[in-house]
């Protein structure tokens, strides 16, 4: 029995080993980590945090803007004709300069475009995971609902063949149950292709099998009630990415329009430097030195004007960003809301869909329907299973968007009254 259970233990540890050398045969299950996985397995998410990076790189140097910096210069001259050689080392810091209080003013600006582009990629690839979750969950729930439609279909035309063996059928009874049969299997097989095509995509994208039946977009959110719609816009209108990116834009663009100016403000530095001549003691000398140093031409002229343009260009972007943005919240907040509408509806067509579809069954086997009407009511109740799936996923789809534009740390609903569960089949 010692023997049986330590012969155990060894299969388990290597099972934890193959799991462990081997995670991309690990499946994902929830939305929360598909997120986690395609963190570290999206390409296109690695290259925007790539930028991200060069951006915080770009804002930590303009924030070194006032530290000392060192200097050397080493002459060596012709000997043949006399020269002599020069070294120089200096050290300088840097006082009073307007020029660099703007760029250190960028090097915050900057830091801010580094969060808000890091946020906007986050954003950008929780919506390719989503859309390729709902690919395959879609694809999922019309072989479900085509399976339903199918196996009624089958039983159907056994009777049917049953019947006819029996005289009491017709040919053309049997030939449309068969044509439906086969028009039903070919769709699965496309349905089949277009399921496979949407888990490799999945696999691409977050470097994990796909657990086709458990998978579930349903987000796991902390609920969070607007109190008022003008509320919500008002936020939006001013924490959304885009609206984000947009306002540090703008005061990029002003910045940079300053120090076309600034090249004309004397700036003031320190320095120290030791000298040494070949042939002659080395000179130590410090001084605080006043320089300016500036183009004054049609050059400058034009730069000063491109500067102008610049900051109205942001200024223009900017709002079009927070009408666009309010515009999309809009939609996103009505959908919602219809959409909870719609799935009550659309529930009330399914039940009556099986309904019918029961009645048919009954009414053809007595005689009173025809075969025609059992057809059609199978496909009726395949059209409502899979517009039921599709509403719902729309619906958690708008409800995410809208999430995504409140910029807020976790995904949360905003809308006390929707419900955005998502059942894996139709219940």
């Amino acid at each position: 029995m010692k023997s049986r259970s330590q012969a155990w233990c060894v299969r388990l540890a290597g099972l934890w080993l193959v799991l462990a050398s081997h995670p991309t045969i690990l499946h994902a299950q929830t939305f929360e980590q598909s997120v986690v996985a395609a963190r570290k397995a999206d390409a296109q998410f690695a290259v925007q945090q790539a930028a991200v990076l060069g951006r915080r790189a770009q804002a930590n140097q303009a924030g070194t803007v006032f530290w000392p910096y060192a200097g050397v210069t080493y002459n060596q001259a012709d000997l043949s004709v006399g020269g002599k050689t020069t070294s120089i080392l200096s050290l300088t810091q840097p006082l009073l300069s307007y020029d660099r209080y703007l760029l250190l003013q960028q090097s915050e600006t900057l830091m801010a475009q580094a969060d808000a582009e890091e946020r906007q990629a986050t954003n950008d690839m929780v919506l390719r995971v989503f859309s390729v979750m709902v690919e395959v969950i879609k694809n999922r729930e019309a072989i479900r609902a085509n399976d339903i439609q199918i196996n009624g279909l089958q039983e159907q035309l056994n009777r049917a063949v049953r019947m006819r063996s029996l005289g009491q059928g017709t040919v053309t009874e049997v030939s449309d149950f068969e044509v439906q049969v086969a028009v039903a299997q070919a769709n699965r097989l496309n349905q089949q292709n277009a399921l496979q095509t949407a888990e490799r995509n999945f696999n691409l994208l977050t470097g994990l099998h796909a657990d086709v039946v458990a998978m579930t977009v349903e987000p796991a959110q902390a609920r969070q009630e607007i109190r008022s719609f003008e509320e919500l816009m008002a936020y939006v209108r001013d924490n959304a990415p885009s609206v984000k990116i947009a306002r540090i834009g703008l005061e990029q663009a002003q910045i940079a329009s300053k120090r076309t100016k600034a090249q004309y403000v004397p700036q003031v530095s320190a320095q120290v430097a030791r000298t040494q001549y070949a042939g002659l003691p080395s000179a130590n000398v410090s001084s605080v030195a006043i320089t300016l140093s500036a183009t004054i031409g049609a050059a400058q002229y034009y730069d000063d004007q491109k500067a102008s343009t610049e900051v109205l260009r942001a200024q223009e972007n900017l709002r079009y960003s927070q009408e666009t943005t309010v515009s999309e919240a809009t939609r996103l907040f009505v959908a919602v809301r219809s959409f909870n509408d719609e799935i009550i509806a659309r529930q009330r067509a399914l039940d009556a869909a099986r309904q019918a579809v029961t009645a048919n069954v009954k009414s053809y086997q007595g005689g009173v329907k025809t075969n025609i009407d059992v057809l059609a009511s199978y496909k009726n109740l395949a059209d409502a299973e899979v517009a039921l799936v599709n509403s719902r996923l729309l619906q958690i789809e708008a409800e995410l968007r809208l999430n995504l534009l409140l910029d807020r740390s976790s995904a949360y609903s905003v809308l006390s009254d929707v419900s955005t569960t998502f059942n894996k089949s139709v219940s």
